[in-house]
């Protein structure tokens, strides 16, 4: 995953329509930002104490003080109850119940979408079974974190356990393993040539989420057997078809 912080209106409007590597784009701006338009394969994050005026079908992720005026048909994502949010138009934001939110509706069409929070497993549409089959994203030749401590190789019908086991310490980095509900949604974690998806059957107990993640498409795991490799969809890839790295 590439992340791409903004500073200015001029390095948002000069961003090509589509980015060949998932992109976060950090909005960090002591100025105001209009975000006009989405990005091929990336999200749009307002961070710290910038301030964001989103126009469109765009979509923008409010975290910190971040300030963000929402017109037309954008969606807001807010992750704190710091972050103040004015909807103009159809615009949506969608907030934890449990957060008290500063969210104003400027328009009777605008909708405050307030949520339950909701275990990993039923956000992410992933029946609950004693055991579940999640996914990665890892190199031609199977590994993950190449040239780190902590790099992995994840033989097909291995069975992997961590070593040093600590999901609650960092969301990111070393102490777990991660994985995904579905192969695609890992293309935001790593979309290097020659890539492959793997299927891993994991006990539903070795699992861990954060209680409030930065990234919820991913989960920790702490021992898992590779199954088989898989296209981006899910469906295992017969040997004979696998490509030659």
């Amino acid at each position: 995953m590439n992340i791409l912080t903004i500073k200015t209106q001029a390095e948002l409007n000069s961003l090509p329509d589509r980015f060949d590597e998932y992109t976060r784009i950090i909005i960090d701006a002591k100025s105001v930002i209009n975000v006009t338009r989405s990005w091929g394969n990336s999200s749009v994050v307002a961070w710290g104490n910038s301030s964001v005026v989103a126009w469109g079908n765009s979509s923008v992720e409010a975290w910190g003080n971040s300030s963000v005026e929402a017109r037309s048909r954008v969606s807001v994502q807010v992750f704190s109850d710091t972050s103040p949010v004015i909807l103009f138009g159809f615009a949506v934001a969608i907030i934890a119940k449990r957060l008290k939110h500063k969210i104003t509706k400027k328009s009777k069409y605008a909708h405050i979408q307030a949520v339950d929070d909701i275990d990993w497993l039923e956000n992410n549409g992933v029946e609950k079974k004693r055991f579940i089959t999640l996914y990665k994203r890892v190199s031609g030749d199977y590994k993950t974190q190449e040239g780190e401590s902590w790099e992995t190789t994840w033989g097909l019908g291995t069975v992997l356990e961590h070593p040093n086991w600590s999901p609650e310490d960092q969301e990111c980095g070393p102490g777990k393993f991660h994985a995904c509900p579905r192969p695609y949604f890992c293309d935001e974690f790593r979309s290097l040539k020659n890539d492959r998806y793997i299927a891993i059957r994991i006990y539903i107990k070795d699992l861990y989420a954060w209680p409030s993640p930065r990234y919820p498409r991913k989960i920790a795991f702490r021992k898992g057997k590779v199954l088989f490799e898989c296209d981006r969809l899910g469906k295992e890839i017969p040997p004979k078809a696998r490509g030659k790295i």
